[in-house]
């Protein structure tokens, strides 16, 4: 009986070892296809600021994201540009996005929902914004 007992240990514990080993290559699997998982991307100084101005003044539209998609897009036409299009914004230089940002989308011949927020931000604070926006449609 004493043989039988480790032996039966030692089987159980193989089995486990197996059975964990499995799982663990199973999940390390699927965390290589997430790309939740993929690894962040850090964010400098501007850009950090400008993703919380970012999330106060422009989600709200366009999106966490940038996507155009925010809770209040769908009361907009037309709807808010999709700032994470990385070709669509590579057609735009900063001093554009400076302008679109301060002056609104009617000085700048785009749509009249796009509020000038050039009295609201002050020259730096709309800098950073122009980082960050640098920064969506990255992978994160």
């Amino acid at each position: 009986m004493k043989r039988i007992l480790p032996a039966a240990l030692t089987g159980l514990a193989a089995g486990a070892v197996a059975l964990w080993l499995a799982k663990a290559g199973a999940a390390a699997a699927n965390d290589a296809k997430s790309p939740a998982d993929a690894p962040e991307i850090v964010l400098n100084y501007e850009q950090s600021n400008g993703q919380k101005l970012f999330e106060h003044y422009c989600a709200v539209c366009h999106g966490t994201a940038g996507e155009g998609d925010g809770f209040n897009a769908f009361n907009l036409n037309p709807k808010p540009r999709n700032l994470a299009d990385r070709e669509s914004m590579r057609r735009f230089s900063d001093h554009q996005l400076f302008a679109a940002i301060s002056q609104g989308g009617l000085e700048r011949g785009k749509s009249n929902l796009m509020p000038a927020w050039g009295n609201t931000l002050n020259e730096r604070q709309v800098r950073y914004l122009v980082a960050y926006l640098r920064t969506l449609g990255e992978a994160k």
